[in-house]
């Protein structure tokens, strides 16, 4: 595998389930460590960088996300400076207004019923879009998204990836995700097959040249085409 990501670029990795997606950005992420290669930034070894330097590079949302038995507003800001304005528009984007109109504690509602019986226990979906929410609070120069919306509806999710997508516009972003109406936000896509990398390049361009990455798109699309007509009739 050879791939060079650019800095501010977004780029989508597709592929099957054990083609290699997760354990990449946690190489990147250096949770992991390579037996063999190297990966450079700048140039770089990443092994060569401090670790705590090199980890504040990051805003990452993986598939197992923490959830924290704190207030919903230290879940999102943790150690960083608190702003009020950035913490509402965040969660607005995020799609956690609804949760916070409910609360009468708002922000410094508890996570964790059995810690206050005023407390909140959130859905899997309200925790994805907290720890999306954190991500962003974060404000590392990349982002690495390991499906981070799979509990949420398919509109809803994408409706948070635009936003997101807007919010992020100077920022590097890894996406990882098996529905592939997000690679339209994407300015590459790399499919994975058993730990290599079978196809790189864009939307367009992959779509174009009616390999595997053309036949995943289709037949999800083919499912939700299947599943509206089901509805409608």
């Amino acid at each position: 595998m050879n791939i060079k990501i650019l800095c501010n670029e977004k780029l989508c990795i597709v592929g099957a389930n054990g083609s290699g997606k997760s354990t990449f950005i946690k190489l990147l992420a250096r949770l992991y460590y390579p037996t063999e290669g190297e990966i450079l930034l700048n140039g770089i070894n990443i092994y060569e960088y401090d670790y705590k330097e090199y980890q504040r590079l990051f805003s990452p949302v993986f598939q197992d996300f923490c959830g924290y038995f704190m207030s919903l507003k230290d879940n999102i800001v943790l150690n960083k400076e608190y702003n009020q304005k950035k913490l509402d528009q965040i969660c607005n984007k995020c799609g956690l207004t609804s949760l916070l109109n409910k609360l009468v504690k708002g922000y410094d509602t508890q996570i964790g019923k059995w810690i206050d019986d005023e407390g909140i226990q959130p859905s899997g979906g309200e925790f994805q879009k907290i720890a999306i929410a954190r991500a962003i609070y974060n404000d590392a120069p990349m982002f690495l998204l390991d499906e981070p919306t799979a509990a949420l509806d398919p509109l809803i999710e994408y409706e948070i990836y635009k936003q997101f997508s807007e919010m992020i516009t100077n920022k590097t972003a890894i996406l990882i995700t098996h529905r592939l109406s997000a690679v339209h936000l994407a300015d590459k896509v790399a499919v994975f097959e058993n730990g290599e990398l079978v196809e790189y390049g864009t939307h367009k361009q992959l779509y174009a040249k009616g390999d595997k990455y053309a036949e995943m798109f289709n037949k999800q699309a083919q499912f939700y085409r299947d599943d509206n007509d089901h509805i409608t009739n």
